[in-house]
């Protein structure tokens, strides 16, 4: 009788540090849906028809799906990052979770700034000469998806090292 309540006693500690560790966990994959569902929303605020021809007819659902990957490295990232400047520096956040939102945050914000700027680009781009910018990144017979093609594109440059 003695062992079954140590081994249960022993059980439910565990279980309390693994819960407790999955909940502070900044890689978990709800943490990183949200991170992405505030970036989507971010880029939809920013420019909602360029958001639209991007991502397509249930934008936000596609946005979200192809972000949460990208956030979650950046999580991941973030974290390495925010132990190692901890280690060098105790005082230099007051916590690590702040830290690690800090630096996810300001990456989000670089994010949605590229994007609106791509949008821009592509829609002055479109203006100039729509014939040959559905020429140039393509489009159904109304030429809707010309516009999503471009932003995708812009988007892509902006993120190699140098463009």
């Amino acid at each position: 009788m003695k062992r079954i309540a140590i081994a249960c006693a022993t059980l439910a500690s565990a279980l309390a540090v693994a819960g407790s560790a999955t909940a502070a966990n900044e890689n978990s994959g709800s943490h990183a849906r949200d991170v992405a569902a505030k970036q989507c929303a971010a880029e939809k605020k920013a420019d909602r028809g360029a958001f639209k021809a991007l991502y397509g007819e249930h934008a936000m659902r596609t946005c979200i799906q192809g972000t949460t990957p990208e956030a979650r490295s950046d999580l991941r990232t973030a974290a390495k990052e925010c132990k190692a400047e901890l280690a060098a520096d105790p005082e230099a956040y007051s916590s690590h979770g702040k830290c690690v939102s800090g630096k996810v945050r300001a990456e989000r914000q670089e994010e949605v700034s590229e994007f609106k700027n791509a949008a821009k680009r592509c829609k002055a781009e479109r203006e100039a000469d729509a014939d040959a910018f559905r020429e140039a990144y393509g489009s159904n017979e109304n030429g809707r998806n010309a516009l999503g093609q471009c932003v995708a594109e812009r988007d892509d440059d902006e993120e190699e090292p140098g463009a």
